[in-house]
């Protein structure tokens, strides 16, 4: 039980440090992300936070390890921290559904931009002109 006394903190920490990082990185334009995007990640990084605030109060706090006479209160807590879970899993898989749609866009906005490329390249306007219309200039 100690080992998770000092991990759980330090996780605190990490994930505080990296929505820090995160939102610095958003504001001096380094991350090009969407204020969507960074929403969501907000929101996991804060429910993230309460649930590992919640696990470790209900561990040593509440001391909720056994359901020895508060059966109610075991099922209801335990119970919350689950459903802190699930809409935690439902963010992550928001945010990358979010990446996943970016990735697409860019890769058609580089296709479109090759095509424009090469569209430029060999159009009529850019060849050396035939013989044929050499004579008529």
């Amino acid at each position: 039980m100690g080992v998770v006394a000092v991990l759980l903190p330090c996780l605190a920490l990490l994930v505080v440090a990296l929505l820090v990082l995160e939102v610095r990185r958003y504001r001096t334009g380094r991350h090009l992300i969407s204020a969507r995007r960074l929403a969501l990640r907000l929101a996991a990084g804060a429910l993230l936070l309460g649930l590992l605030t919640a696990i470790f109060a209900g561990l040593f706090l509440l001391r909720l390890t056994e359901a020895d006479g508060r059966e109610q209160l075991f099922l209801a807590y335990w119970g919350g921290c689950l459903v802190f879970a699930f809409v935690l899993m439902f963010l992550m898989v928001a945010d990358m559904r979010e990446v996943e749609q970016r990735s697409t866009q860019r890769q058609h906005e580089i296709w479109r931009d090759f095509a424009r490329y090469l569209a430029g390249k060999s159009g009529p306007d850019r060849a050396d002109p035939s013989p044929e219309d050499k004579g008529k200039l």
